[in-house]
């Protein structure tokens, strides 16, 4: 299974104290019976809410800095198996200091990248910025670098003001002959599910109509419209294949569907809203998932699909060739 989402790089960089720890975590989640491919992001939200929510401090905040330890500490301490297909990304540019610095990032593995997090910041805006703000001149100066470098452009969490707006210019760029690498990594379908994190019917054709997958996200309030996570009584696992179900309808087929797991359990202090708040236990979603695909009338051919190859032939061939 491949991984479209899951902030990896911010739980190494939170838990680096720990070696022995994060060694049997990575074997037990990553291996070839579970996740054998991945995203894995470092994630950065306001200052006050890193220091609140995840115990990092604005002195430590640096992204260049930042992925060169977790790089370095992957690479020195064997986290990560060679046969496991990973890239880099970040979530949220708000501390990147120029544009050009995408070039370091770069040669340091980034891949993927989402311009925004929730916030507004310098170049557009996330779900929670006012609904009127978009992409910025800067914004645009940065949807060019990435797509110069071949860099996927995430669009979950943008509003969609900020969303439409890159959108437009990667049409426009692509018409000049650029080839943008569009996707959402992990949201799901806000027919089924109206959250702001969601997206519209018409946002999800677009992703399509630029080559890009949707990565259905196993958080139960993407699924289902709730913050009652613990109840029992709610199949969320239905709702779950719901929308990979009525995504595969709206675009007639599954070829750009694929997966997340974004599992925030290990992130917070509040055990039991967040170690339920997934649908599927981290280090066995993929037989998990594969069994309620099954269930539910897909193919084998289809199930790999969705589970793996979509993303790898329609967005992971193209950051790395």
């Amino acid at each position: 299974m491949f991984d479209c989402h899951y902030d990896l790089l911010t739980y190494i960089l939170m838990k680096k104290g720990e070696k022995e720890f994060l060694k049997k975590y990575c074997d037990k989640v990553y291996n070839k019976k579970n996740i054998t491919g991945g995203i894995f992001n470092l994630f950065y939200m306001s200052e006050i809410e890193m220091k609140e929510e995840i115990g990092i401090n604005k002195e430590q905040i640096n992204v260049i800095q930042n992925l060169k330890e977790i790089k370095q500490y992957i690479e020195y301490n064997n986290l990560l198996s060679k046969k496991i297909n990973y890239i880099f990304g970040i979530e949220g540019l708000d501390y990147l200091e120029n544009i050009d610095d995408i070039d370091i990032l770069y040669s340091l593995g980034l891949r993927s990248t989402n311009l925004v997090w929730n916030n507004k910041n310098k170049f557009g805006g996330g779900i929670k910025a006012d609904s009127q703000t978009g992409l910025t001149k800067l914004g645009e100066k940065l949807i060019k670098k990435l797509v110069q470098k071949k860099i996927a452009i995430d669009l979950s969490h943008a509003n969609e003001t900020t969303f439409w707006d890159i959108i437009h210019l990667c049409k426009k760029l692509k018409v000049e002959g650029k080839n943008p690498i569009v996707f959402a990594s992990h949201s799901n379908a806000k027919t089924i599910c109206n959250v702001p994190r969601n997206l519209t019917d018409e946002q999800i054709l677009a992703i399509r109509d630029l080559g890009g997958v949707v990565g259905v996200v196993s958080i139960k309030k993407f699924c289902i419209d709730t913050n009652d996570v613990c109840n029992k009584n709610i199949n969320f696992e239905r709702k779950y294949i719901d929308n990979i179900n009525y995504i595969r309808d709206l675009l007639g087929g599954i070829d750009n569907i694929a997966v997340a797991t974004d599992d925030m359990s290990y992130y917070y202090i509040e055990p039991e809203y967040y170690q339920n708040a997934n649908i599927y236990l981290h280090s066995e979603v993929k037989e998990e998932l594969k069994n309620a695909l099954i269930n539910n009338n897909y193919k084998c051919h289809e199930i790999k699909q969705i589970l793996s190859t979509n993303f790898e032939r329609k967005i992971l061939s193209r950051v790395t060739a």
